[in-house]
């Protein structure tokens, strides 16, 4: 059986998406909770973008990661966080970037699904872009992303590749707060209506979705890997 990495942590959203690719050959499963709440950049925005005196009012860490994407506003109380790192020989882990996340998106559908959310559907086409979406990624929709009957996103994933490794993070919105959000960027930006019913206010417990979740890629990758 291929041996599987699993780490619980929690601490500055900085310093996770700072964290090393790992050096072993072995599927790694990271769930993270943020001590602060953090508002992080994809890979390819500026700082320029950011209200940086709001965040430090509000007392947000403002962190880049290595993926790419829009913004995303995470803490313990509204997302829960969980990456999945996979070697590349891994059998998951295929090199197109439009079905690579495909199996998560049906792995968390699934999840929720059996935690009492009705209709969610997996987008399994390319990506699709809004007004917002290069600035706030819960505006587009990508592939393996789940979404509500109405159209709000309730599951985000982003992948960043290597040689060696692809590591998707994958955000669920538990509690959508755009006025929040908006208040931390810069002009332009957008109205709040505009933005309103991006994210997924679901009533589940964070801890329950994050423990079912994990458990349940754990399942799934020591299937693949037996």
């Amino acid at each position: 059986m291929t041996g599987i990495v699993t780490e619980i942590v929690g601490g500055s959203a900085a310093d996770f998406h700072a964290r090393p690719l790992p050096t072993d050959p072995h599927p790694h499963i990271w769930w993270f909770t943020p001590k602060h709440s953090a508002l992080v950049l994809g890979s390819t925005q500026n700082l320029s973008i950011v209200n940086s005196a709001e965040c430090h009012k509000r007392g947000i860490e403002i962190v880049t990661r290595r993926s790419g994407g829009g913004a995303v506003l995470l803490s313990s109380e509204t997302t829960v966080w969980i990456d999945v790192v996979l070697p590349a020989t891994h059998e998951l882990s295929v090199s197109d970037i439009g079905q690579a996340p495909l199996w998560l998106g049906e792995l968390f559908q699934r999840v929720l699904i059996n935690l009492g959310l009705a209709d969610l559907t997996l987008h399994e086409t390319a990506m699709e872009k809004s007004d917002w979406s290069t600035l706030i990624c819960f505006a587009g929709r990508g592939p393996g992303e789940v979404f509500t009957n109405d159209g709000r996103k309730v599951v985000g994933i982003s992948q960043r590749r290597t040689r060696e490794w692809v590591r998707f993070q994958i955000v669920v919105s538990l509690a959508w707060r755009p006025e929040i959000l908006l208040a931390l960027l810069n002009v332009p930006k957008p109205n709040l209506e505009d933005i309103f019913l991006c994210g997924s206010d679901i009533s589940l417990d964070a801890h329950l979705v994050g423990q079912t979740l994990f458990d349940a890629l754990k399942e799934k990758l020591t299937i693949k890997g037996q």
